[in-house]
């Protein structure tokens, strides 16, 4: 008995040291966190592994999939036995389990091998749940408050809907699936369901309409009578202001619908769909008026209390239409939501007038929250702005350029009066840093206001410091000018526009995917060009579009569009996703519309050059046409077509297009290049450092054109001249060229022109163009963030190895900072890096995660002057290889957080 227990002991420790002391977490189903709502039958998985050792890579996994999670605890796997798959393979492993259905709930868990063939205990259990995959599963009808017509639209109050709906005992778990347009909010037995706002995610209704799935298992009632309630709001599905866009006469356009069913399932293995239709009924209520660009408008005096409640009196409401709603497909919301994502108090009041203007001391996007207290019938008129006038009134004509009918950022309440009321819009948002409130009387008193601010929710994935404060202070106001234009899709500004234009969104996507887990959302956009693609390849230059932006006048060049230079964000934005991701899929996916587009060019090129297209937009001198624009970037979506035709296995075509590139490249140089000055077009800081960033010198060439771009800069003073594709461009030609110092000290100008410049007038976002006297939170100069991350920080993706299963870390040194620190979670984990100078020597701290590796490339010096561990960086662990070099040295790392040391290296300032 006691030798049984013995042995026993002893196998147990023997399991016990078999078992790595690798863990597996962060369990993602594409690349969402427990998702609700896929709806590919092949859903992709990834994982996160962490080691205390160094240069550690998984050789081989195991997944299991299972219908319940006490099945997967017994690893009875019921879906998916994938056995041991000896592959590195982490990121982006497609389901090959048995055929998914809808409603299908998957939990799921994972363990991995080793390098030394050692596997870690199993990850916890994640879980995935299909959506609804065919459009006979939906058993609800479109309805709305106003009957099937093909007359414009009204402008109505919002309706509100409900529905009461009797539930039996024993509920397992309840899902309501959900789109109202233009957006919705819905309720059951007197509570919100769910944080979300302003949903679902703008689309082009007739074509693509996104659903949102809700576990609402919390929310029902056992055993007693139910309510459901949904208000709507217009939205752009009934977007009626009349703006420069033509969203008033959208092909979709049309009284808010709304299409739902709740489906409650019970142990005993029955369920049950309340869904939409005619019996449901609707009224008018509180919110009178809504618009995107206008605003909303509240009478609290019609106020339906209880409305959403169980025993609710709605004797005076009526049977709801049955419509055929919009024509689109129906399609899960799979984006972060939009969100009230923080809340500000003001910073500052001042009485103007019979007016009270706040300032919030940051400009934001979103709405203000009032509780005030006053007599019935009294009224709260709210504006929205950005900039003060000199007295300190609101200064809103800017932001009234494009907006032609109707208030602008107008908020109106009305009390009911008695009692402290506390109100915020639900179907509106606006951009402002400042608030004008004017009150009707007196007696009327604001107890409290603040301000909500209101975007798509990102998760924060990436961080930069540095010892400049100016520059933190940039990169401050980039996060908080992306963030604040994103809202289902990427804005230019979220107040006079709200426009997707394609050029200011593929300008900062590298920006964005540094700082923020943004891939979903740009899939979702993705999608939106497909939308919009015309049989003849074209795609307009905002997106969604009502029709608007497929030219830019009548003649016949404007007739072609607004360029690739825009327009080309639908091969640039799928090739940044690709190789952030890793995802080969994407590229896949996208290809046919991505050749669509390039060969659309193709079909209006003259002896291979395009001549249509918008100038290098906000620049200071008028010296970059779009003709010049858009022949480059011709070559450089051609050639990027071609690298994308053989990530997709389309050799033929990776032929093609690459042969192609050639002949763009050739005409391109005979055209604008002079070999005997090396200047491209007339000179200047944007027509010499496009062709470089994008590929178009001849090797031969680069240093001189390298040399004209620097005197470029030097004949502005130092200062930055370029429009916002040229700024692309500049920074990483500069960086690219190695030309650090002029990089740094171009950034850190603070005065006109510059971000720098901007900082001192007070912003606390970035600006539309370089002296601030237009829109004031555009984010299409926020390329300076991938200087930050990519210059500064020195992280950057290796396209032969996408996703950062291979990257390098290349900081720029020659500049006056003494500390720069940057993060980001790649798909493998969190990397990392910071540097600090001391005299002439030089620390630096990688953290390079498991399953990965990193090239380290430092300015020349030898081995033996770097050290790791406090030993030369050959001994150190994780160590591969390394390269000396005159000008650059090589270090080849594998997994594991290193403490660098370089000797007798930094450059000195000239």
């Amino acid at each position: 008995m006691i030798s049984r227990i013995i042995l026993s002991g002893i196998f147990s420790l023997l399991h016990i040291a078999f078992i790595c002391a690798q863990s597996v977490s962060d369990l993602r189903c594409e690349n969402v966190v427990n998702p609700l709502g896929i709806e590919t039958l092949t859903p992709k998985l990834s994982w996160i592994i962490s080691s205390p050792s160094r240069a550690e890579m998984q050789t081989a996994w195991q997944v299991l999939v299972a219908t319940s999670p006490e099945l997967l605890s017994e690893e009875k796997a019921d879906l998916w036995n994938s056995q041991k798959v000896v592959t590195d393979q982490s990121i982006n492993v497609a389901y090959r389990g048995k055929t998914l259905q809808s409603r299908n709930a998957c939990f799921w868990k994972v363990r991995v091998w080793n390098s030394q063939g050692k596997v870690t205990n199993w990850s916890e259990t994640a879980e995935w749940e299909m959506g609804l995959l065919s459009p006979s599963d939906w058993k609800g009808k479109w309805i709305s408050a106003v009957p099937q017509s093909d007359t414009t639209a009204p402008v109505l109050p919002a309706p509100f809907f409900r529905r009461e709906f009797n539930v039996a005992s024993g509920v397992k778990s309840a899902r309501l699936y959900m789109s109202g347009l233009g957006y919705y909010e819905a309720y059951l037995n007197g509570k919100k369901i769910g944080d979300h706002v302003l949903d679902p995610a703008f689309t082009r209704y007739d074509r693509s309409i996104k659903y949102v799935v809700h576990d609402i298992t919390a929310l029902v009632r056992n055993s007693s009578p139910n309510a459901i309630g949904v208000v709507l709001g217009n939205g752009w599905y009934n977007q009626h202001s009349r703006t420069a866009w033509d969203f008033d006469m959208a092909p979709w356009r049309d009284a808010p619908v709304v299409l739902a069913q709740a489906e409650i399932n019970y142990e005993d293995g029955r369920s049950e769909i309340i869904a939409t239709g005619s019996d449901w009924k609707y009224s008018s209520g509180p919110i009178t008026f809504n618009d995107v660009h206008n605003g909303e408008h509240y009478n609290a005096i019609l106020e339906l209390l209880a409305w959403d409640q169980p025993g609710y009196n709605d004797s005076q409401w009526k049977f709801s239409f049955e419509k055929n709603g919009p024509s689109g497909k129906l399609s899960a919301q799979l984006m972060p939501p939009i969100r009230v994502v923080k809340k500000l108090a003001p910073v500052k009041t001042t009485q103007v007038g019979n007016t009270v203007v706040y300032d919030i001391g940051q400009n934001i996007s979103g709405w203000i929250r009032l509780k005030v207290k006053g007599p019935a019938g009294a009224h709260v008129t709210i504006r929205h702005g950005e900039r003060i006038n000199e007295d300190g009134s609101l200064d809103i004509k800017e932001l009234s350029r494009f907006i032609w009918t109707g208030e602008v950022q107008t908020d109106r309440y009305i009390l009911k009066g008695g009692v402290s009321e506390t109100w915020s819009p639900r179907f509106t948002y606006h951009g402002f840093q400042y608030v004008e409130v004017r009150v009707s009387s007196p007696e009327l008193k604001i107890e409290e206001l603040e301000a909500e601010v209101v975007h798509t929710d990102f998760v924060q994935r990436g961080t930069f410091t540095c010892s400049e404060p100016l520059f933190n202070k940039i990169h401050e106001n980039l996060k908080w000018s992306y963030l604040t234009n994103y809202h289902g899709y990427p804005t230019d500004c979220p107040h006079r526009e709200k426009m997707g234009w394609t050029g200011d969104a593929h300008l900062v996507s590298e920006a964005g995917l540094f700082n923020f887990e943004s891939e979903r959302a740009y899939l979702k956009w993705l999608d939106d060009f497909v939308d919009e693609q015309l049989p003849t390849g074209q795609v307009p230059g905002i997106i969604p579009t009502s029709g608007w932006g497929y030219t830019r006048g009548k003649s016949e060049t404007m007739a072609r569009g607004h360029g690739p230079q825009w327009e080309g964000a639908i091969l640039l934005i799928c090739r940044d996703l690709y190789h952030y991701t890793g995802d080969s899929s994407i590229v896949t996916k996208y290809y046919p519309a991505m050749q669509a587009y390039v060969d659309y060019l193709s079909s209006h090129s003259v002896d291979n050059l395009i001549a249509f297209g918008i100038d290098d937009h906000k620049q200071i001198r008028p010296v970059t046409g779009g003709e010049f624009l858009s022949a480059e970037y011709y070559y450089y979506l051609v050639a990027l077509l071609s690298d994308m035709s053989a990530v997709a296995g389309k050799k033929e075509e990776e032929k093609q297009y690459r042969e192609l590139a050639g002949r763009i490249k050739n005409a391109f140089n005979d055209r604008y290049f002079n070999p005997q000055t090396s200047v491209y077009g007339q000179g200047g800081q944007a027509q010499n450092a496009g062709p470089l960033h994008l590929g178009l010198v001849e090797e031969k060439h680069q240093q001189d054109v390298m040399k004209n771009l620097i005197k470029a800069v030097e004949e502005n003073k130092g200062h930055i001249e370029t429009g916002v594709v040229g700024t692309k461009h500049l920074i990483h030609a500069l960086m690219d060229g190695g030309q650090d110092r002029v990089l740094y000290d171009m950034a850190s100008k603070k005065d006109f022109p510059g971000w720098g410049y901007w900082i001192e007038l007070g912003a606390t976002t970035l600006f539309q163009n370089w002296d601030g006297s237009q829109s004031r939170n555009h984010i299409m100069f926020g390329t300076i963030g991938d200087y930050f991350y990519q210059g500064l920080g020195g992280i950057k993706t290796d396209p032969e190895k996408p996703g950062f299963k291979n990257f390098f870390i290349e900081p720029l040194l020659n500049n006056d900072l003494t500390q720069v620190s940057v993060s980001f979670k790649s798909p493998y984990g969190p990397i990392a890096v910071q540097w600090q100078k001391k005299g002439t020597d030089l620390n630096i701290v990688a953290t390079v995660p498991v399953n990965t590796t990193a090239t380290l490339v430092l300015p020349g010096v030898p081995l033996a002057k770097i050290s790791a561990d406090g030993k030369t960086i050959q001994k150190a662990k994780g160590f591969v290889n390394g390269i000396e070099g005159t000008e650059k040295t090589t270090i080849f790392l594998g997994s594991g957080t290193y403490k660098i040391g370089v000797k007798n290296v930094l450059l000195k300032k000239p």
